[in-house]
């Protein structure tokens, strides 16, 4: 089976908590937020099961990624000449 993406990941942990966020901060229902907050725990106990370093990249984005940006532009702006 294939690993799902970190990033797909943080999204999905990032909506949750809004969710859950948002449900507290309108007086929601409590099965709501509950259910957004249990979804939010999920996602990371989940990952930590799978693997514990994907759960730790869940928290902290993958900075080689941000440093290999730069590197994409400047191919790209090659490329267009």
């Amino acid at each position: 089976m294939n690993p799902v993406p970190v990033t797909r990941l943080r999204l999905k942990f990032y909506a949750f908590a809004a969710l859950a966020t948002v449900g507290v901060v309108l007086n929601a229902p409590a099965w709501s937020i509950a259910a957004s907050a249990f979804l939010c725990a999920a996602v990371p106990l989940a990952m930590a099961i799978q693997c514990p370093g994907r759960a730790r990249a869940l928290f902290l984005p993958d900075r080689a990624a941000d440093a290999a940006a730069p590197t994409r532009k400047v191919v790209e702006h090659a490329e267009s000449r």
